[in-house]
Formats: structure tokens, sequence, C-alpha cells
């Protein structure tokens, strides 16, 4: 068992959770919301769903490889190594912007508007406090070599020129 096997003892509860159950859940709000017909783009929501799901997937497991925690991975722990490799080269938060096209895709795919205000709901929960405490702990533990990082890479908005490790 290499460097980059997964730990199985971190169960995705929260990412199943954000990304299907809620979702799924909202839906039963486009009961009181007015549904979009926009039929022919339905279908444009199966791309941008398996793109989030393929971004999402590559930087978990980048994040949840065995070296990089002292028990077992955790949302509320830090991490042993700044990652800035794969797709952390081009946005800071690559995994929560995943989950963001996710369901962005289940919204486009089904047509709802329930899930449309659960993403900007999720969202907003992801930027006023998911993120800001993630920031704090990676400052913290990682200092100078994050505050580079993040001087450079954005947060959500993928850059075009990767970033390079000044080491």
């Amino acid at each position: 068992m290499g460097s980059t096997h997964l730990r199985l003892r971190y169960m995705p509860i929260i990412p199943v959770t954000a990304g299907l159950i809620l979702p799924y859940l909202a839906t039963y709000l486009d009961a009181f919301l007015p549904v979009p017909s926009f039929e022919a783009m339905r279908w444009a929501g199966v791309p941008v769903f398996l793109g989030g799901f393929i971004l999402a997937s590559s930087s978990v497991r980048l994040i949840y490889t065995q070296d990089q925690w002292d028990e077992g991975p955790t949302p509320t722990g830090v991490p042993r190594h700044l990652v800035v490799s794969g797709p952390y080269r081009y946005v800071r938060n690559p995994m929560l912007l995943g989950m963001l096209l996710i369901i962005c895709g289940e919204a486009i795919y089904f047509r709802s508007t329930g899930i449309l205000s659960y993403l900007a709901a999720f969202f907003v929960f992801v930027n006023l406090v998911m993120v800001p405490s993630e920031e704090r702990k990676l400052e913290e533990r990682f200092g100078d070599s994050y505050l580079q990082y993040k001087s450079k890479i954005r947060r959500w908005l993928p850059t075009t020129s990767p970033y390079k490790n000044s080491r």
C-alpha cells in the first residue's frame, strides 16, 4: 500500500450529503417554485456534473492520501503537507468547486429551481463558513508557503498559468 492509497476509514458522508441527498431533497421545493422549461438544455447538465465529479475526485485523491494525516482525514483536520499539485495548481478549492459543479449539473439536468436554490445557499455557506475556517488553519500550519500560494491562485476561478512551487 503506497502513499497514494486512500484511507478507507474516512466515509464520504459530507460530499454524498451535500452533492446527492440535499439536492434530491431540494427538488421538493419545485412544487412551490417556478420550474424553468429549457428541455433542450437539459442534457447540458451531464457534462457539467461529470466535470465536477472528475475535478472533485482527483482533488480527493490528492488530499486524502495515507501520508497526509496522523490518524485519518477529517473535514476539520489539517493535512501534513501543502498540496499544490494536480488541480490545486490552477484553483485553490478544486474539491469544493467540483461539488458546486456537480450540484449545478443536477439543477440543469433535473430542471430544478429547488436544486438551484440549494446551490446558491451551499455556495454562500461555503464562502462564509467553510473556506475562511479552512484558510485560517492552512495559514497557521503552512505560513508563508500558503500565503504565497494564496496570492497567486484564485479561490474559485481557475488560472491559466499553473502554480509553480518555489522550493
